[in-house]
C-alpha cells in the first residue's frame, strides 16, 4: 500500500485552521478611522495585522452605502480585529462556532482578522461582503432603538435579523432555495415523505414540528450545527416578507421599534398580523411549494 504524502495528511487542517497573523506578543493597539459620506468607522487593531486593515477599510467603503436602504448608520461603528478565532469567540462569549467570523452590535462589530479565516486569507470580495452583513446589522439596531442600551431588548428574532442582513450583502447564492428549505422539514418530520404525505402531515410540517427544532421560531438548537439552515430559512423569509408587504413597510417596522415598541407589537401594527402567523404562511408556502408556480 502506497503511502500517504505527509503534505495530504496536513493540508486539511491547515485549512481549517487557517494563516496565522504574525501579531508580535504584546504588540501596541492600533486604531484607523474611515469616513464614508457621515458614516464614521473606527478599525481597532493589533500592529502587526496591517493586512487585515486595509481588507476591512475597503469592505467598510464598499459596504456602508448598502445600509442606505435602511436608513444608514446613525452612530460611530467600532470594528474591532482579533487575531486569532479563539479570540474572536471569547470577545462574544461564543465557543465551538468554527464558521463564525464576525458579530454585531448596536455600534460595534467583533472580527476574526481575515488572513486567518483561510490558508491563503481571504479575498477582497469575501471580507466585503461580510462587512456589508454586518454593518446591516448595526444598522437595522441603530433604528430600532435610540441608544447601544435598548436595542437587544426589542426582542428582534434571528430569522429577522438575518435575513435582512443576507439579503443585503446579496448572499442569497450562499442560502440555497425554498425547496431546501421544504426537504428540511419534511425530512424533520416522521413519517413525511414516506407515504404519510396527507393533510394531516402537511400540517405537522406547516407548524414546524420537527424532530431538530426550527430555524424560524426555534433556531438555537440548529445554530451551531445547522447554521446553512437557519441562514437559508432566514434570508428567504425575508425575502418573503418583502415580496408580500413591500420595503416601505419593513422600514415603518424598525420605525415603530425606535418609537418604544418591541418587535412583536410593531410587526402586528405594521404587518397586520402576528410574527407566528406570518411565520406559518411562510412554511405553508414552502410545504405546498408555492415556490415552484
Amino acid at each position: 500500500m502506497r503511502a500517504v504524502p505527509r503534505l495530504a495528511l496536513v493540508l486539511p487542517l491547515l485549512l481549517a485552521a487557517g494563516c496565522a497573523v504574525r501579531v508580535p506578543e504584546g504588540a501596541e493597539q492600533r486604531s484607523e478611522l474611515v469616513k464614508v459620506g457621515d458614516a464614521r468607522v473606527r478599525i481597532v487593531y493589533l500592529a502587526g495585522d496591517e493586512v487585515a486593515v486595509r481588507q476591512v477599510a475597503a469592505g467598510v467603503r464598499a459596504g456602508v452605502p448598502r445600509t442606505a436602504r435602511w436608513g444608514g448608520l446613525e452612530a460611530p461603528i467600532t470594528i474591532t480585529i482579533h487575531p486569532t478565532h479563539e479570540a474572536l469567540e471569547q470577545a462574544v462569549h461564543r465557543t465551538g462556532f468554527t464558521w463564525l467570523r464576525a458579530w454585531a452590535r448596536w455600534d460595534t462589530i467583533e472580527l476574526q482578522s481575515p488572513p486567518t479565516w483561510r490558508l491563503f486569507g481571504a479575498s477582497d470580495e469575501a471580507v466585503a461582503e461580510l462587512l456589508a452583513h454586518e454593518l446591516t446589522h448595526c444598522a437595522m439596531y441603530q433604528h430600532a432603538a435610540a441608544d447601544q442600551w435598548s436595542w437587544s431588548y426589542k426582542g428582534i428574532p434571528l430569522w429577522f435579523r438575518e435575513g435582512m442582513a443576507s439579503l443585503t450583502a446579496e448572499q442569497g447564492y450562499r442560502r440555497g432555495g425554498p425547496e431546501d428549505l421544504w426537504r428540511f422539514y419534511e425530512q424533520g418530520i416522521a413519517g413525511a415523505g414516506g407515504g404519510d404525505s396527507g393533510p394531516g402531515s402537511r400540517a405537522r410540517l406547516a407548524e414546524g414540528r420537527g424532530n431538530e427544532g426550527d430555524p424560524l421560531a426555534d433556531p438555537e438548537p440548529l445554530y451551531q450545527e445547522r447554521s446553512e439552515v437557519v441562514y437559508g430559512a432566514a434570508h428567504h423569509a425575508f425575502v418573503f416578507l418583502l415580496q408580500r408587504y413591500g420595503e416601505a413597510r419593513v422600514i415603518r417596522l424598525l420605525e415603530r421599534m425606535r418609537a418604544g415598541a418591541t418587535f412583536a407589537v410593531a410587526f402586528q401594527d405594521v404587518m397586520g398580523l402576528s410574527e407566528t402567523e406570518y411565520l406559518d404562511d411562510f412554511r405553508r408556502y414552502l410545504v405546498l411549494q408555492g415556490w415552484r408556480r
